[in-house]
């Protein structure tokens, strides 16, 4: 392929004459049921993991907040703690907790088409519109309790408002609904702020209000979305550290440890957005401690992803037009604030905060793929769908790339500990606690900093561990408490340390003193 055919012409900002039209009832029908089977397909498969159990802490029968007080108490989602809140009343289960998330997802695809059929022909369109369906981002965040599904569904409402605002004549009713979908945006996820700032910027440098009415209503619009959400935006401005973003302020200590934020993030986030988490290596290989190694093992993988994604990327920039010209500031802007956030040190970062820029990068790469030279065109769409079933297929089926089986931890320690044994669950204790009925001999690590060293595995066994005879040892998330392994080899100096049985993410052991042997524990 010749690489000129990619670099932007001269006129790459001349709009081109596109087929937009409704992409039809039949095809969105046939994709919103794709994306409903792939979306309840399991969804109580995987046990709650801890994010999760946040949603569930905040909204569990028996708390002794109400309603209004849980859901105004809350940053993280309020929006999904309000729909799923009178759910749980009804049963208590993973299913009916994600049920929100899965329903949000489904019904993001005819929208989505919907904001396809407006910027691009139908061929492209329906690349689109496919590609979410069968979208492993979309589905893993589908199939859990908060608030990502919603965000994705809400900013595409939004789109769809600003379209109206700029292409037809600006009515008081399109800007009522564009600030509710904003609202409603933010309050599934605070990174929806930093997309109104971007459509902010977009009206004043590309569609530029005429007069003092669609000055107005443009105020109405964005403004109308943080006002709505305001009391929620202040709670996060009193938890974030936003005085870290003055230059030459102090950003103290990562507010993760050493992960939160490196110049791989970039495009290993825009990888994620398009194959999930269930392509290339999985989130623990990732937390291991010598990460290069991990991204060097799976580099052919990763390398066979970035084809399509880059050549869509790429392609889209010369036949983009300056109508569709807002997409890359409503990509481009929210992203170079997380940055700013994450080099600041003021919010960690992680793939999924960017997932309010996915709508965007999928317009983009629909784009793209379809305007590529010749049979490249076909050839590189059908990879990115066979590679997109590949990550979806990893995602159900390979231990590899499954969430920790807390689950079946608590099933297993409860069917072999006879003698009530304690039971040690560092950094999963909520999740554990959740399963075992609120287990009251439960030992945790909670607020302990990460064993750096030999000692520190020492010191914590004396302090926390050395007093009992024998406990159970449910080993997972280990870079969170004991990144480098130090407490096994401790365990096994003090005691025996026998591993049970090992599942998806987690490990069972099951230590018992050497006192009981007539020796004396290491001190």
């Amino acid at each position: 392929m010749n690489s000129r055919a990619l670099a932007p012409p001269n006129d790459w900002l001349q709009d081109e004459d596109t087929d937009n039209a409704p992409l039809g009832v039949g095809f969105l029908f046939a994709a919103t049921l794709l994306a409903a089977a792939l979306r309840f397909y399991r969804l109580d498969g995987a046990s709650l993991w801890v994010d999760e159990i946040l949603t569930w802490n905040m909204i569990r029968p028996g708390h002794e907040m109400n309603l209004l007080t849980q859901v105004w108490d809350s940053i993280q989602a309020p929006l999904y703690l309000l729909v799923v809140w009178p759910l749980v009343r009804i049963q208590e289960n993973e299913w009916i907790l994600r049920l929100p998330a899965a329903v949000a997802g489904i019904l993001t695809i005819p929208l989505f088409g919907s904001f396809l059929g407006r910027l691009l022909d139908h061929r492209a369109a329906r690349l689109g519109t496919l590609l979410l369906a069968i979208s492993p981002f979309h589905v893993w965040y589908s199939q859990e309790a908060r608030g990502y599904s919603f965000l994705i569904f809400f900013v595409i409402l939004m789109a769809l408002a600003y379209l109206d605002m700029v292409e037809k004549d600006p009515r008081v009713a399109t800007a009522i609904g564009f600030a509710l979908a904003g609202a409603a945006a933010v309050l599934s996820n605070m990174s929806a702020l930093f997309l109104l700032c971007a459509m902010g910027l977009a009206v004043l440098i590309l569609h530029r209000p005429q007069g003092a009415r669609q000055w107005g209503l443009w105020v109405l619009a964005i403004m109308g979305a943080v006002a709505l959400s305001s009391p929620w935006i202040l709670k996060a401005s009193g938890i974030w550290a936003v005085d870290r973003i003055l230059p030459g302020a102090d950003t103290g200590l990562s507010l993760r440890g050493q992960t939160t934020f490196s110049p791989m993030a970039i495009p290993y986030s825009i990888f994620t957005l398009f194959f999930g988490h269930s392509f290339g290596p999985s989130l623990r290989e990732l937390h291991q401690p010598d990460r290069l190694a991990v991204l060097k093992a799976n580099l052919p993988w990763l390398l066979v992803g970035a084809i399509p994604v880059a050549l869509g990327l790429v392609s889209a920039l010369r036949h983009l037009g300056r109508r569709r010209l807002f997409l890359l500031i409503f990509a481009a802007v929210p992203l170079a604030i997380l940055v700013a956030l994450a080099v600041r040190n003021i919010k960690p970062w992680n793939p999924r905060y960017v997932a309010v820029i996915f709508p965007f990068l999928l317009v983009l790469l629909s784009l793209g793929l379809t305007r590529l030279p010749g049979s490249w065109s076909r050839t590189v769409a059908v990879l990115m769908i066979v590679l997109s079933f590949w990550s979806l297929s990893g995602y159900f089926w390979n231990d590899r790339y499954l969430k920790a089986d807390i689950r079946g931890a608590v099933e297993y320690v409860q069917e072999h500990n006879n003698s009530a044994d304690v039971i040690f669950v560092p950094v999963v204790t909520g999740v554990y606690r959740f399963y075992s009925g609120n287990e009251q001999n439960l030992v945790d690590s909670y607020q302990h900093s990460p064993l750096k060293s030999d000692e520190d595995a020492r010191n914590f066994f004396k302090n926390r561990l050395a007093r009992f005879d024998k406990f159970w040892f449910v080993s997972c998330r280990e870079w969170y408490l004991d990144p480098n392994g130090h407490l096994p080899v401790v365990l096994s100096r003090n005691g025996h340390l026998r591993l049970e049985d090992s599942l998806p993410g987690v490990k069972i052991y099951h230590w018992e003193s050497q006192s009981n042997n007539g020796n004396s524990h290491e001190r």
